[in-house]
């Protein structure tokens, strides 16, 4: 076979693939605009309801009134801090955790203190505890294994310390 017939024979499949190619790209179709609505974001917030208040635990005070401002904590002891929250708490399936934190607190003595949360503290929010109070109490320890003269006449601003209502 010659180049000629060779190349007329090549240029000759090459339209009727392109032809019938060219068939298959038409097709029919449609679309229709959805009405799902608008579509709403629910809502997680914690606003303080009073001041709370200050125990001792433990000790010589146990359950007394813990005053800041003239009571002084020394190795191994123990006070509880303890608020109430009002809950904002809107979505179907909403989860959040009530979590205390020293994380804020300032001063030479913060470093000798540590955070326990106590009643409240930890609970599972929902839904279901929209427009509700929760009562959430800390307890700080001045640690005991504090020594020598460690965290003697220090002060820590516990202004800082925060209670947080994370969404799981």
């Amino acid at each position: 076979m010659n180049k000629v017939t060779k190349g007329a024979l090549a240029a000759a499949a090459g339209a009727a693939i392109l032809a019938g190619g060219a068939g298959t790209m038409a097709a029919w179709n449609s679309s229709q605009s959805a009405s799902g609505g608008t579509v709403t974001a629910g809502q997680l917030n914690l606003t303080s309801v009073d001041a709370g208040s200050w125990k001792w635990v433990g000790g010589a005070k146990d359950g007394q009134a813990f005053v800041p401002a003239t009571d002084r904590l020394v190795p191994g002891d123990t006070v509880r801090y303890t608020a109430t929250y009002k809950i904002t708490a809107v979505g179907t399936n909403l989860t959040a955790t009530l979590t205390p934190s020293l994380g804020g607190v300032t001063g030479d003595l913060a470093s000798y203190l540590t955070a326990t949360p106590t009643g409240g503290a930890g609970a599972t929010v929902t839904a279901a505890d929209n427009n509700t109070n929760k009562t959430v109490s800390t307890d700080i320890t001045f640690k005991t294994s504090t020594t020598g003269t460690d965290g003697q006449d220090k002060t820590a601003d516990l202004s800082g310390a925060t209670v947080t209502l994370q969404q799981n």
